[in-house]
């Protein structure tokens, strides 16, 4: 396998600096990315040099050979200026993980430009088919919410065989991109569907899934990164949990200078002299702090696990992503206090508090931190049941 020439300038601090500072630029480039329905090339070329993408991928692939837990803090910061940003950014650095899991021939393909390379994903194999023929497959089939797909050169889809789902890298210029994606929030994302008729690919690209969500795989025992030794079901909410955390915190931020400022159209006084608007506040803050504190422990927890070798257990898998769903849901839930209480200008479409409530409603409908579905499988778990809930 060749090994990537992506000089690995990326530290955790330097790209969370820089992450940081783009918050500004983010924020007046947010219209344009969610009437694009796509994100600008300017913000695409931000994320390459910030080096989202590499942050976690093993060192060998000219990664930094970080983890999904700096992926979750990377995207909080950048979801902070805009949500769309913030999630093509995450679901791109996640992607670099999955992609060491692959083959090593299939590696090669995917870096062969001498850089780690934008993959995205269409995970659903309900609409498509793939036959295996001499020296690979061939697929056929539409895959649904393929995020930042007009930026992406690889795509990994999934689809039916006659034993069960297999995941296949296909280059992005081989796929018919379909405008699918006209929604409430997350415009930006671009999260179109994507099509294909007999395409054929090699024996190399293909790969079941089972070993990934066990945490076994090609790129587990090639490199030392210790993330490759996880379930895939920890790795792949990281960008998604950030982003929406960043949602939130940004909400907050506008919510909080709007009020400030702002004098009631009838009283005369500034809104943030309302009691009931600073109970928002105080309440808020502490829910922000709670659901960021126990995401962070929940990957650091999973991290220890993999750097010291410990299996990840069923109740472990459970109760990280009952974590996951409960961080994610206060958050949501406090964006929309927010929103309740934002004044009739945040009815605007457009609108900043607008904007930041209708991205983090969409972000938590993502299954990886649906808590409704882990919180039963959980429940189920504890009276002795099986969860009943897919933990790939």
């Amino acid at each position: 396998m060749t090994t990537s020439t992506y000089e690995v300038t990326v530290t955790r601090s330097r790209m969370l600096d820089q992450a940081r500072a783009l918050v500004p630029t983010l924020r007046e480039r947010r219209a344009e990315t969610d009437a694009r329905r796509s994100l600008t090339d300017a913000s695409v070329r931000d994320i390459d040099a910030l080096g989202v993408i590499s942050v976690a991928a093993p060192q060998e692939l000219g990664g930094a050979d970080l983890g999904a837990d700096v992926i979750m803090e990377v995207s909080y910061e950048l979801a902070r200026g805009c949500g769309a940003t913030a999630w093509c950014a995450g679901n791109w650095a996640v992607h670099s993980v999955f992609a060491a899991m692959f083959s090593a021939e299939a590696q090669s393909d995917m870096f062969a430009g001498g850089k780690l390379a934008r993959v995205a994903t269409g995970f659903s194999p309900m609409r498509a088919q793939s036959k295996k023929v001499d020296g690979g497959a061939v697929i056929s089939g539409q895959w649904d919410f393929a995020s930042g797909i007009d930026h992406s050169d690889w795509i990994v889809v999934n689809a039916m065989t006659e034993v069960g789902p297999l995941v296949h890298l296909v280059p992005a210029s081989d796929v018919t991109i379909i405008d699918t994606w006209h929604t409430t929030g997350l415009r930006g994302t671009g999260s179109k569907d994507v099509a294909t008729q007999d395409l054929f690919v090699p024996e190399h690209r293909l790969l079941g899934l089972g070993g990934p969500s066990e945490g076994t795989s090609v790129g587990a025992e090639m490199y030392s990164n210790p993330w490759l030794k996880l379930p895939l079901a920890v790795t792949f909410p990281a960008g998604i949990m950030g982003t929406i955390l960043g949602l939130a915190s940004g909400a907050f931020e506008v919510f909080v200078a709007r009020t400030t400022q702002n004098i009631g159209g009838l009283s005369g006084i500034k809104v943030s002299t309302r009691p009931e608007v600073q109970h928002k506040m105080g309440e808020t803050s502490a829910d922000l702090d709670a659901a960021r504190i126990v995401a962070r422990q929940a990957y650091a927890d999973m991290k220890a696990k993999a750097e010291a070798g410990i299996p990840v257990t069923m109740e472990d898998r459970l109760n990280f992503r009952r974590n996951l769903g409960w961080a994610a849901k206060t958050a949501t839930q406090a964006v929309t206090r927010l929103y309740e209480v934002g004044g009739a200008h945040s009815l605007f479409q457009g609108d900043q508090l607008e904007q930041f409530n209708r991205d983090i409603v969409a972000a938590s409908h993502h299954y990886g931190v649906a808590w409704d579905l882990v919180y039963s499988g959980y429940g189920r778990f504890l009276v002795g049941e099986e969860p009943g809930i897919p933990m790939t």
